[in-house]
Parts: structure tokens; sequence; C-alpha cells
């Protein structure tokens, strides 16, 4: 399955650092987190399979993050606990 953006269907990603988004999410780190070079969107990967688990950004809530691979079906502990916690 090809990765594809949420917000506009970009195929093509490339791995950033956001030291901000790593600051306020526990589980954005140096090597999880991909750039669409489409639009501009960042997401984290799965760490069983490396798809595209959920996008992320200043204003995430609950309502808007995935703990489930939409690929694999790996659940990502770090992001489940964030959503049962009810976000930041």
């Amino acid at each position: 399955m090809e990765d594809k953006c949420d917000e506009c269907g970009g195929t093509i990603f490339r791995i950033v650092n956001d030291s901000i988004l790593k600051r306020r999410y526990n589980f954005v780190t140096d090597t999880n987190l991909k750039l669409c070079e489409d639009c501009g969107a960042k997401y984290i990967t799965c760490k069983n399979c490396g798809a595209l688990l959920t996008r992320v950004h200043l204003s995430l809530d609950v309502y808007g993050i995935r703990s489930k691979c939409p690929s694999c079906g790996t659940e990502d502990p770090e992001v489940a606990e964030w959503i049962k916690r009810g976000g930041g």
C-alpha cells in the first residue's frame, strides 16, 4: 500500500525534524516524522511497517489522530495512551 497524504493526496514524503512537535508530543521523534512534499502536512510513521500512521500538527486533538496503522493494523502504545489521557 502506497503512502498517501490525507490532506492533498500527495505520495512523496521525506523525513524531517521538528523540535516544536517533539517537545509537544512524546510520540514524535527524530526518525518517525515525515513531511508531505506537496502540502507540508507532517505524519508520524508506524513502528512496525513504516507506513504513515497519523497526521500531527500543533492543534492536534484526540479526534484527529489514529493510534492504529491503516496499513498493518499495529497500534502505537504511546499514541493510544495520549488519546486515552484526552490529549495534550
